[in-house]
């Protein structure tokens, strides 16, 4: 990502895949290569890419004989942001979720961070409807009495457009979500159905883009928010939990490592001063313990605590079961 230009190029950042299929002139026609929480390649194929390809050159072709360029800006790229370039060490390689990085620490660094603006990007389930694999533009399920299901939604129809943008793709219905307020709001919605053209409309509530810990689990974005745990570890398979005479359907990991290092070493000693050690196996957390993965514990951590809380951590201790109290710490 070096030298790249963002404010051109801008798309989800935490993505390892996505594709901008524009014009020379800056306009962005449509946005492939979005993900659900639950797989990378959740929604890319390639039927789905040269769907969007062939769907593209249509709207090419009447952009060149109208075009409305985007205003000119001053480019910005990754190493020219001021905590970027403020680093000690500059990186080898940008990678694209640096991108986040620099605009998560430096607003930190200016006082101006707010948590929901790490809410980028966000999913459609969020709004309780998916879309299929293979044709994005396609409803897959529609969750009940879930503003999508209130707005009328139904399993197969077509999403046409959102706002005035034209839907061909997750990216795209991502990128309406990601121009909306946090706050509550109206997202104007045209379907096809039935060969029909159907108008409703999104009321989406206030708050309503904070993720769910399984959607935001995935990110890299994670990282860089507080409360952090000060710990973390591997996940036990179902081997080493009946060994443990656990359920091996249970969530579980055990305790690889603590924070002793680095700006964060303060969580780390927070941890041990609470009584976790290297070794423990932690069983809940909060009362908690459905979490599909430890990717997803950690974004529970830091999207549901705040400094200032207690949270109960219930672990084992070779064959002893004992629960700590953790101070949750900025």
């Amino acid at each position: 990502m070096k030298g790249v230009d963002v404010r051109t190029y801008d798309f989800d950042f935490d993505l390892t895949l996505a594709v901008l299929l524009m014009n020379a002139d800056g306009t962005i026609y449509h946005r492939y290569g979005a993900r659900d929480g639950t797989d990378p390649q959740s929604h890319t194929s390639v039927k789905s890419f040269v769907d969007v390809l062939r769907k593209t050159l249509p709207a090419h072709a009447a952009y060149q004989k109208n075009p409305s360029p985007p205003a000119k800006r001053e480019p910005l790229s990754v190493d020219r942001m001021p905590w970027m370039k403020a680093r000690p060490k500059q990186p080898e390689c940008y990678h694209c979720h640096m991108v986040n990085d620099a605009v998560t620490e430096g607003a930190k660094d200016l006082g101006t961070f707010r948590r929901q603006m790490a809410w980028r990007y966000p999913d459609s389930s969020e709004l309780g409807f998916t879309v299929e694999r293979d044709d994005q533009a396609v409803v897959a399920a529609v969750t009940p009495e879930s503003p999508a299901a209130t707005a009328g939604l139904r399993t197969g129809d077509r999403l046409l457009r959102m706002e005035s943008r034209r839907i061909l793709t997750l990216g795209d219905v991502q990128r309406v979500l990601h121009e909306a307020s946090p706050q509550a709001t109206r997202i104007p919605l045209q379907v096809e159905r039935a060969g029909k053209s159907v108008r409703t409309t999104l009321r989406a509530p206030k708050g309503w883009k904070e993720p769910s810990p399984r959607n935001f689990a995935w990110r890299a974005s994670k990282w860089r928010l507080s409360p952090k745990p000060g710990f973390g570890g591997r996940r036990l398979g179902a081997a080493q939990l009946r060994t443990l005479g656990l359920d091996e359907k249970a969530f579980a990991f055990r305790v690889n490592y603590l924070v002793t290092w680095g700006e964060h070493a303060h969580t780390g000693r927070n941890a041990a001063k609470a009584g976790i050690r290297k070794g423990d196996v932690i069983l809940a957390t909060g009362g908690k313990s459905d979490f599909h993965s430890v990717a997803e514990w950690h974004a529970w951590f830091r999207l549901k605590l705040r400094a200032g809380q207690e949270v109960a951590v219930k672990l084992l201790r070779g064959r002893t079961e004992k629960t700590v109290t953790l101070p949750v710490v900025d």
